[in-house]
Formats: C-alpha cells, sequence, structure tokens
C-alpha cells in the first residue's frame, strides 16, 4: 500500500514544500478515516465526487488507483505514476529530488 509507504518520503522533503494530496475514490469515509488514523498519515485528503461530480476521473481520466502525479511548483504535472510495487518509494524520492534540483526555487 502506498501511502504508508510515502510517509518518510513526506517527512524528508515536507520543510521545502512537498505535499501529499490523497483522494479517497470509493467515498467510503469511515475506512478512510480509519486507515489515516492507524498509520498517522500526515497527508492532506479528500473525496472525490460520485457520478457527474466525480472530479478525478473525468478531469484526470484516471481509471487505475493508485495513479499519481508529481506536480511542480508552478503546476505542470512531470511525472505520471500507475500502480505501487514495494520499493517505488525510493524512485520517487530521486524524481522529487531531481524535480528540487532542477527548480530549487519551487
Amino acid at each position: 500500500m502506498e501511502l504508508p509507504r510515502l510517509k518518510a518520503v513526506y517527512e524528508k522533503f515536507k520543510d521545502r514544500g512537498f505535499q501529499i494530496v490523497a483522494v479517497e475514490h470509493t467515498r467510503d469515509t469511515a475506512n478512510a478515516e480509519q486507515f489515516i488514523r492507524q498509520n498517522s498519515l500526515p497527508y492532506r485528503f479528500v473525496e472525490d465526487g460520485d457520478g457527474k461530480e466525480e472530479f478525478v476521473k473525468s478531469v484526470f481520466g484516471i481509471n487505475s488507483f493508485p495513479t499519481s502525479y508529481l506536480i511542480d511548483g508552478k503546476g505542470r504535472i512531470v511525472r505520471v505514476h500507475v500502480g505501487f510495487d514495494e520499493g517505488d518509494e525510493k524512485e520517487y524520492e530521486k524524481q522529487i529530488l531531481d524535480l528540487f534540483d532542477a527548480h530549487p526555487s519551487s
């Protein structure tokens, strides 16, 4: 599961402006809140809408979960990751560091 595994990456870069926003797409609020508490996750969490209000799927065209976007300081998508395997957090960390190095003021 990606969110608990990304916690160390978040902690490493949060003071440089890095944030994680997690979208709960099943709209199972109680289960999501329990998962957040059990894993002490510090991220921002939002629920996706339903039907016409389903923003994430309709705007970003997401059909597979998890899907992660790395967005630079100017709001541009610079990487898209579909799926998550153990160890992927190391590649995410490298890409985030590369982004900070390429744009130190972002």
